[in-house]
């Protein structure tokens, strides 16, 4: 792989992750103050519960009103940015 390639990617993977991560913010700000029935927050709904339903089987059982899937998610896409995203750029710096 070119380091150009493996830096196009690591860019594209850090713009593509942060856009998650802002929509599951968006869907935990409109959890508390949206109207469920506005067609924006229906939207950000329909994006994120995909993301939210695997984590919800295993989370849905512990104790609390606290519906952990929107962090855990948040987690998740802050371990792969950095994980692969550091991985592409050293491919990337290596010159590979």
């Amino acid at each position: 792989m070119s380091a150009s390639l493996a830096n196009g990617l690591a860019g594209v993977l850090s713009l593509i992750l942060n856009m998650v991560q802002l929509l599951v913010i968006a869907s935990i700000i409109v959890s508390w103050v949206g109207d469920p029935g506005n067609q924006i927050v229906r939207i950000i709904n329909q994006m994120t519960e995909p993301l939210y339903r695997p984590i919800r089987r295993f989370t849905r059982n512990l104790p609390g009103p606290f519906d952990w899937a929107p962090l855990i998610v948040i987690a998740i896409v802050v371990f792969v940015e950095r994980s692969l995203g550091h991985y592409l750029l050293q491919i990337a710096r290596s010159g590979k």
